[in-house]
């Protein structure tokens, strides 16, 4: 068999190996328990929304793709649909200007740092999505803070006046006028959309896909199911409070649990740059080796790919699910 045949075998199989690797990717993304939960409530709660389509008209328009569209503006729509709905016009911003000061960092690095040839094109390229990538999921995060902080409080003040009489859809404009955002902003929002004489099950489907958080979806449920079968809306209401509320307090205490890993892993990634600190100011020379030399220039890169890796696992390691 000569090298050409060789190559070619060895081509394929890498090809059906990173084909059967993508495959196992996908699979595993949509066993994650966050994504079996928005599947569920999906066929749960927009199940019937797909039988009646001639009477019902659901403003999907935050998640819907033009047959014109690629995979990439597939990819980023629902994402900027999202960065809209937890930071508003500035979460575009914020995001751009994370970006653009990785990519100047990294800029730096590769400029100043005596780095290998082949890290200098990761980091221009790696550093700024990276950058991107944590600006958004902070942003996601902290939206999702705020509005599980004062969610319970909103359903309880439901709670009183549905059993004071006062219908669903007038309670969701009152109840906008007393909550903090972005619970104000969301529920002000579909209270618009009611008076306007849309459906309510067409506001909370738009409203569910639009927030993404279970524990709305739980509430719009509740409502659905009570829309439709009947029952002591204020009793249901209540239980799903004290739901939500016991939900936070798992969170928490999983953040205390883990509080000593979280640590560990930044005081392991702070130590070797420490080191190299101190022996750089008492032994200059010493530390010079590293920079000024090949076999150094590749002891760092090692170093900094075995501390980032092992960053990485013991951040997975430490990091207890909590969204089911």
């Amino acid at each position: 068999m000569s090298a050409i045949d060789v190559f070619t075998v060895c081509s394929f199989i890498g090809v059906i190996l990173c084909g059967v690797m993508a495959l196992v990717v996908m699979d595993m993304r949509h066993k994650q328990p966050d994504a079996r939960i928005r599947m569920r409530m999906r066929e749960s709660f927009l199940g019937h929304l797909a039988s009646d389509r001639s009477t019902v008209n659901v403003d999907s328009d935050l998640f819907t793709v033009d047959k014109t569209a690629n995979v990439f503006s597939g990819w980023l729509r629902p994402k900027l649909s999202r960065l809209r709905t937890v930071a508003g016009t500035s979460g575009i911003r914020v995001v751009v200007a994370v970006t653009v000061a990785g990519e100047l960092v990294a800029l730096l690095m590769t400029h100043f740092m005596p780095l290998p040839g082949f890290a200098k094109p990761l980091l221009i390229l790696g550093l700024p999505v990276f950058g991107a990538m944590r600006a958004y999921s902070f942003l996601v995060e902290r939206f999702r803070k705020r509005f599980l902080n004062g969610f319970p409080d909103l359903i309880d003040t439901i709670v009183r006046a549905v059993r004071a009489g006062v219908p669903v859809t007038h309670v969701i404009g009152s109840a906008a006028d007393e909550c903090p955002e972005p619970l104000k902003h969301e529920f002000k929002q579909m209270s618009d959309s009611l008076q306007v004489g849309r459906d309510l099950e067409e506001v909370l489907a738009v409203a569910m896909r639009r927030i993404e958080i279970a524990d709305f979806s739980f509430f719009c449920v509740c409502l659905l199911l009570q829309r439709e079968t009947g029952g002591q809306l204020g009793e249901t209401l209540e239980n799903l409070s004290g739901i939500v509320r016991t939900r936070r307090e798992v969170r928490q205490k999983t953040k205390a649990l883990t509080a000593e890993a979280r640590i560990t892993t930044k005081i392991l990634a702070a130590i070797p740059v420490c080191i190299m600190l101190c022996l750089y100011f008492m032994n200059r020379p010493y530390m010079m080796v590293l920079f000024e030399r090949e076999a150094g220039h590749k002891l760092l890169s090692y170093a900094a790919i075995s501390v980032v890796f092992g960053v990485a696992l013991i951040n997975k390691l430490a990091k207890l699910d909590t969204s089911r």
